[in-house]
């Protein structure tokens, strides 16, 4: 089953044109809370299943809901993780309190994983998309680095809630990285283009204002919804910046 695992998150990195993002937070009134990314990949399971004869979607056939953690994952990789440079063993140590859920079930044309965390606070989440990209990075599983997925590692979140303020700030952490990233998607933006990056933010107290005119919320006004074409947010991580303000 870890075989299929792997594969199956490692495939879905390679067609992630046909996924769907949806970051998803629930804050508590004392700071804590939940955050996660999904990538649904169910309709690159449903193409699978078109593209293949009866025989062959027998034999894809399975069913994997499961949950692992970034400690146990390095633990088990303890060995090899010690050769590394000690900046990337800083870093790796860093995802630990990071889990991932994946949910499977080939017959019901499904595949979503979560990555995620349970926070005390919510700078604790400012490594989610670490946590995001590393799940097909070496370090943590045994794809080679040739066969890693394009890279958006230059992009980096930074959150905090402070005063009944919620910010979300994403912004370039690397500009040269981040051209050379850029440059590794052109020919496939045809591809991407319909892929979507959502937000859908739960906060304690209803929302009084926010800076994103085009979000939508719930009707006790306590969810935001927000979405922009995932490669324009790649393209420039400022157009999901977003800051909310709670009522008192």
């Amino acid at each position: 089953m870890r075989t299929l695992l792997i594969f199956s998150m490692t495939l879905c990195s390679f067609i992630f044109t046909s996924c769907e993002f949806t970051e998803t937070l629930v804050l508590n009134a004392d700071g804590s809370g939940e955050m996660k990314v999904q990538m649904d990949a169910s309709a690159m399971i449903a193409m699978m299943s078109s593209m293949g004869n009866e025989e062959e979607n027998a034999k894809m056939n399975d069913k994997i809901d499961t949950t692992f953690y970034f400690r146990d994952i390095l633990a088990d990789k303890k060995d090899s993780i010690a050769t590394l440079p000690i900046e990337q063993q800083e870093r790796l140590k860093k995802l630990e309190a990071y889990g991932v859920h994946v949910s499977m079930d080939t017959e019901a044309e499904k595949m979503v994983y979560d990555i995620f965390i349970n926070f005390n606070s919510i700078n604790e989440a400012d490594n989610l998309f670490d946590a995001f990209n590393q799940i097909n990075n070496t370090g943590v599983n045994s794809t080679s680095e040739t066969e890693q997925s394009p890279s958006q590692e230059s992009v980096k979140v930074r959150y905090s809630f402070e005063n009944n303020v919620f910010k979300r700030d994403a912004y370039i952490a690397d500009v040269e990285l981040h051209k050379a990233e850029m440059d590794s998607l052109k020919g496939m933006e045809m591809m991407l283009g319909g892929t979507l990056y959502k937000l859908n933010y739960t906060f304690p107290k209803k929302i009084k204002s926010t800076t994103q005119e085009d979000a939508t919320f719930s009707g006790d006004r306590k969810t935001l919804f927000y979405q922009v074409e995932y490669l324009d947010y790649l393209k420039n991580p400022d157009l999901m910046d977003i800051e909310v303000v709670l009522e008192k």
